[in-house]
């Protein structure tokens, strides 16, 4: 798997993590490492719209789709849902986790159950018209409930995961 961070201003160590996180991830949802192997994820930390988007690259083949573009807008994450600015940590963890989620959907462009089309976002051959979908419609969506369904599990695995790195590490040094 290519792994291209987009980044300015972070530190090592969250560059690090990012990488990771996304080895880890795929290797959980994706099974196939020769499927794996194949893939081109670019991740960009930058201003979006929403949190975060997964999305084929312009130049991806769309009906067999390998290179991705997954946008995680590190500003959104440094206030939490109830207005409260997060500590470095937990702007980490938020960071990690919508990249997760991000994550899930590119398995999901992968194993072709969310396809994009002329015609419009497709769900397991089903086109959706998310043009207007509300606010609760969206978390009705079936690629966003298993999205928002894994993050936090791959969060936490990865996390504990992350803790041994840290230890093996310290170690060394």
């Amino acid at each position: 798997m290519k792994i291209n961070i987009k980044a300015r201003m972070i530190d090592t160590k969250l560059r690090v993590a990012l990488y990771a996180m996304t080895e880890f991830a795929m290797s959980k949802l994706v099974p196939s490492k020769r499927l794996r192997n194949n893939v081109s994820i670019n991740i960009h930390l930058k201003h979006h719209c929403e949190g975060g988007e997964a999305k084929l690259e312009d130049y991806a083949n769309p009906y067999r789709p390998r290179d991705f573009k997954v946008i995680i807008d590190h500003h959104r994450a440094e206030i939490d849902d109830y207005g409260r600015e997060r500590d470095a940590t937990e702007w980490a963890h938020e960071l990690l986790k919508t990249l997760a989620h991000e994550l899930v959907h590119v398995k999901q462009y992968l194993t072709g159950e969310l396809m994009m089309r002329a015609k419009g976002l497709c769900w397991r051959k089903d086109v959706l018209t998310s043009d207007s979908t509300t606010y609760e419609e969206y978390f009705e969506l079936p690629y966003e409930i298993e999205a928002y369904g894994r993050e936090k599990g791959l969060l936490a695995m990865f996390l504990i995961r992350w803790k041994e790195i840290e230890e093996v590490l310290e170690i060394n040094y």
